[in-house]
């Protein structure tokens, strides 16, 4: 499956698919039934059953015909997994959108980035070196690459935050998210990205980019100095890193531990410069969706022309009724609010505002054809009175 991908300001009366036609599309391919492994066990059973009743050549057969058949569905299988996202930008999109692939790699540079597992707070911070909380992070560090994201091919890289159980695929358009063999989308506008001074104490080896603070032990007497009545108290280095908080409205709430303070920053300040530009709203609220009337006759959802409402449908100026009725059928139903049902609610919004304006536009151009039609049909009955 292919979906030929337009965005910016340049397209935006071309019609293409909503997000959630697409992530239902790629997470239907996703868990289709395998059938290879149906034909493959198959296979082996009634080789089994000939080979009991000593029928080896049958047995020999069988296998044979089930491995041609399994490889040949386990083929189609992967080829029918995938689903293609060809993407076409204007130099507007472009841009900002390699800022944000700039952001992602800046962000990588760093020699480790946690994520918070679990924080608990303390009750005696004498003797945790005044610690206030007691911060577990991942074992294993976030991976911020380029990496194609599964079952998804694309003709632009793709830069990715994984987290182990979540992965951030960043899309010109939306952000993907990867959790339990299933996708999700969020808008860039609907990602809250920030950026915080965090101070730690860390006992062992410590990132070459860490800032140190200090030195102190992980166990002390009241008075501040090592407790020497425990036998093994290491060492500890308080470092500052820069916490990064990534949070959004449909359950993501991650705190990323940045090694370095200053590439954290400077993500946070490149990603925020540039998200909200890259939010789809941005073009049909701004070009359609005014809520103040106009006085022009062209509809309540800010069309200023009558050319305007022609763009939303994409008919011709000289259209008739019957093409504008079609083409209302058309993009209506593409635009349904239902096709993003189980999606954040800002998608709803933005597919109810959508709505909006191709319901006026519709009105517009059909009172505009029937008065056109009128008009015509009272000039031709004058002129043949006399």
């Amino acid at each position: 499956m292919r979906f030929d991908i337009s965005v910016g300001k340049s397209h935006v009366n071309t019609p293409r698919p909503q997000i959630g036609e697409i992530i239902s599309d790629i997470n239907h391919r996703i868990h289709q039934p395998n059938y290879a492994k149906i034909a493959g066990g198959v296979s082996v059973a009634l080789s089994i059953v000939a080979l009991l009743f000593s029928y080896e050549w049958l047995g020999l057969f069988f296998l044979l015909i089930g491995a041609v058949i399994t490889g040949i569905l386990e083929y189609y299988r992967r080829h029918n997994r995938s689903v293609t996202l060809s993407y076409k930008c204007d130099h507007d999109i472009q841009l900002r959108f390699v800022a944000i692939q700039q952001a992602c790699q800046t962000l990588a540079k760093a020699d480790k980035v946690w994520v918070e597992a679990a924080r608990k707070p303390v009750k005696n911070k004498q003797q945790n070196a005044g610690a206030s909380q007691v911060i577990s992070l991942s074992k294993a560090p976030v991976k911020i690459s380029c990496l194609a994201p599964p079952f998804i091919e694309t003709n632009i890289k793709i830069w990715s935050i994984d987290v182990g159980y979540l992965t951030l695929f960043f899309f010109p358009d939306y952000i993907f998210l990867w959790r339990r063999g299933l996708y999700s989308a969020i808008s860039y506008s609907a990602l809250k990205v920030g950026c915080d001074r965090q101070q730690i104490n860390i006992a062992g080896d410590l990132p070459g980019d860490a800032q140190i603070l200090g030195q102190t032990w992980q166990h002390v007497t009241p008075d501040g100095k090592p407790d020497k009545s425990i036998r093994h108290n290491p060492k500890l280095f308080k470092v500052q890193y820069g916490l990064l908080r990534v949070m959004a409205s449909i359950g993501v709430s991650l705190r990323f531990y940045v090694s370095s303070l200053t590439l954290a920053e400077q993500f946070t300040k490149s990603f925020s410069s540039v998200q909200q530009w890259l939010s789809p709203r941005k073009s049909w609220e701004r070009e359609y969706t005014s809520q103040a009337p106009r006085k022009d006759g062209y509809g309540e959802y800010g069309f200023s022309s009558k050319q305007s409402a022609h763009e939303v449908l994409g008919v011709k100026p000289n259209a008739s009724l019957e093409d504008i009725r079609a083409a209302y059928r058309r993009i209506a139903r593409l635009n349904h609010p239902d096709k993003v049902n189980g999606l954040a609610p800002e998608f709803r919004q933005l597919a109810e505002q959508r709505m909006k304006a191709i319901t006026a536009a519709y009105k517009t151009l059909s009172q505009h054809s029937r008065y056109q039609k009128s008009r015509n049909g009272t000039g031709r009955r004058s002129q043949s009175v006399k």
